[in-house]
């Protein structure tokens, strides 16, 4: 993996989805991403690698070792509900997208930042949810992107995601309208 994959550690959102919110979230179980307005939280583990680390697609010609405009983080992960049930948590769906590295660090861009787009499946609906995440020396902050849509029991859904990291996982909290 590249180093800089791993620097990334866990980049959104997811997305991301980033993405996340994933420290201290309260319990949901799959009865609680019901249609109604409200939050609705899970966890995202990776699958990419068998780690925290995103799938790293460096642009062509790049040094792998730094994050090149137009680079892309893949994301792939396991949602699962937010509390324990025998040995771990409960698999109620997966995230898939990809964040795209359109500001790189350099004189009048401080600040790394990906433009994310991903999807979250779980048992009767998805969301949509797309925005940016800023990183600094090369991780992701805790992010908030917009649900730009939803299927099944989300149809007509609107809302944000909050999406934080771990070492070990996402958070992701929905607030849906």
């Amino acid at each position: 993996m590249h180093k800089r994959a791993r620097r990334a550690a866990v980049a959104v959102a997811g997305v991301a989805l980033a993405a996340g919110g994933i420290a201290g979230v309260a319990a949901a179980t799959p009865a609680t991403a019901a249609v109604a307005a409200g939050t609705v939280r899970y966890y995202a583990f990776d699958i990419n690698n068998g780690t925290t680390d995103p799938g790293l697609i460096p642009v062509a010609g790049s040094n792998p070792a730094k994050f090149a405009q137009g680079d892309e983080l893949i994301l792939n992960d396991q949602v699962t509900s937010t509390h324990w049930a025998g040995h771990g948590y409960p698999i109620v769906g997966f995230d898939s997208g990809v964040c795209t590295m359109t500001r790189i660090p350099e004189k009048n861009a401080e600040q790394t930042i990906a433009n994310c787009v991903v999807s979250v499946a779980v048992r009767g609906g998805s969301l949509t949810v797309q925005g940016a995440v800023h990183f600094r020396a090369g991780q992701p902050e805790p992010a908030t992107l917009a649900v730009t849509g939803g299927t099944g029991k989300f149809d007509g859904k609107s809302g944000e995601l909050r999406v934080s990291f771990t070492k070990t996982h996402k958070i992701l909290a929905f607030t849906l309208k």
